[in-house]
């Protein structure tokens, strides 16, 4: 019987002969080269000699050992692994080839899908995720949602579902009380179908974190996460977040660019990495980073928010307005960004006009407290800014965030950040 082995993120469907990444969707090789990575992924770790995969690639044919590295050589390429990272495949001088990662098949534990559709549907949700905003959310969660109506037992897209509801309330658009259960749920799934699913104990660790302030639990379920996959981005990422909402600046900037060694070309990494040296104050670093991730891809509007954001508190508001125009998505803290401008660029009626179409729309939708108190504090309206930080259902960074720099010899506010580093969310 053909079974479907997994490691890392990628799955190698021996029946199909065809290798699945959730970055790429099917991974073209060569025939030779999805041999010998079959052959080594069924012994993995054993020792697999020169003479036995030439002898399992090339049956009966006289092909030289070149041809051999040169397979291993391609395979090392879409796996992504870089000179001396073995993250898969381990040279044992003299003797052959040994594939080091962790081996599921799909009896044991599945992840991803043997469903084409689910599988192209959980791709599509991916690539949309990895620029996260209010219009690629909601693209990425019908594609999630679409590939779970079609697989049911897709643990891997319950993880990303999961991050999308998380998103979707930390970025203002539904929330807390709506989209929390939704992602607890989610990940729950994930981990009743796939109880050893790295991603799943990442993604838990992530919610519990930033809505429950349950910092022990959410520890636990990061060290799950590492131990069962020590080289899963995700986990190091979200764990950065985590680290950055507790004012663990070093930690966070430690983990987030461990993630970004993991998977270079993810921006959301890059991004990040400037949204920490902002929140440290480290400006000028802020700016360098920022910019750099903008000139990969200059829609990018989370790194644009942060690079006015880090305009803004330099005192250069015109630079900071227009990045904030530039902005075409609502990215995490955006709806409070060009009212707060205003107000710290001295045309209050503009900023109080502002924030009085928020509150109008409050009325009828979410819209997130803290992005209220945000324009608060910056019209220095110091007891509304603590009243809506008091009643704001998520804290995502108030520990660290400059936008409440006035407020922090308040003892109001004091007691607002001891709630969140003690982890007593009531």
């Amino acid at each position: 019987m053909a079974r479907v082995y997994e490691f890392g993120t990628f799955a190698l469907d021996v029946g199909r002969r065809v290798l699945l990444s959730p970055a790429h969707g099917d991974v073209s090789l060569p025939a030779a080269a999805f041999d010998t990575l079959a052959c080594l992924v069924e012994h993995a770790g054993d020792v697999v000699d020169k003479a036995a995969l030439l002898q399992a690639v090339w049956p009966g044919v006289n092909v030289e050992e070149n041809n051999l590295a040169h397979s291993v050589s391609v395979l090392r390429r879409a796996l992504g692994e870089r000179p001396g990272d073995d993250r898969f495949i381990a040279t044992v001088p003299n003797r052959g080839y040994r594939f080091v990662a962790k081996v599921a098949s799909r009896a044991t534990a599945s992840k991803l899908s043997a469903d084409a559709r689910a599988y192209q549907a959980y791709v599509t949700g991916l690539s949309a995720l990895t620029r996260p905003g209010g219009g690629n959310l909601q693209c990425a969660l019908r594609a999630f949602e679409d590939a779970v109506d079609r697989d049911p037992d897709f643990a891997l897209a319950y993880v990303r579902l999961a991050h999308c509801y998380a998103l979707l309330s930390v970025f203002g658009v539904e929330g807390p009380d709506q989209a929390l259960p939704k992602a607890r749920a989610s990940v729950m799934r994930a981990l009743e179908l796939a109880p050893d699913l790295a991603e799943a104990h990442a993604q838990f660790a992530h919610v519990e974190a930033l809505f429950s302030f349950d910092w022990v639990a959410s520890e636990r379920s990061f060290h799950r996460a590492l131990e069962l996959d020590p080289h899963l981005a995700l986990a190091y990422h979200h764990m950065g977040v985590v680290q950055l909402a507790q004012g663990r600046i070093d930690d966070a900037l430690a983990s987030v660019r461990r993630a970004q060694a993991l998977e270079p070309l993810a921006l959301i990494f890059s991004a990040n990495i400037g949204m920490i040296h902002y929140y440290a104050r480290r400006y000028d670093d802020a700016i360098a980073q920022l910019q750099a991730t903008l000139a990969t891809d200059s829609g990018f509007d989370h790194a644009r928010a942060y690079l006015g954001r880090t305009y803004l508190r330099l005192g250069e508001t015109r630079k900071a307005i227009e990045q904030f125009g530039r902005c075409t998505n609502v990215t995490f803290g955006s709806v409070a960004d060009l009212p707060a401008a205003y107000a710290l660029g001295g045309r209050r009626d503009e900023s109080r006009a502002a924030l009085e179409q928020l509150l109008d729309r409050s009325r009828h939708r979410y819209v997130s407290l803290y992005d209220i108190a945000i324009v608060y504090a910056a019209l220095d309206d110091v007891e509304q800014a603590l009243t809506s930080l008091e009643h704001a259902r998520e804290l995502p960074f108030v520990v660290l965030d400059p936008a409440f720099d006035a407020l922090r010899c308040e003892p109001r506010f004091q007691h607002i950040v001891a709630r969140v580093v003690g982890g007593n969310s009531t």
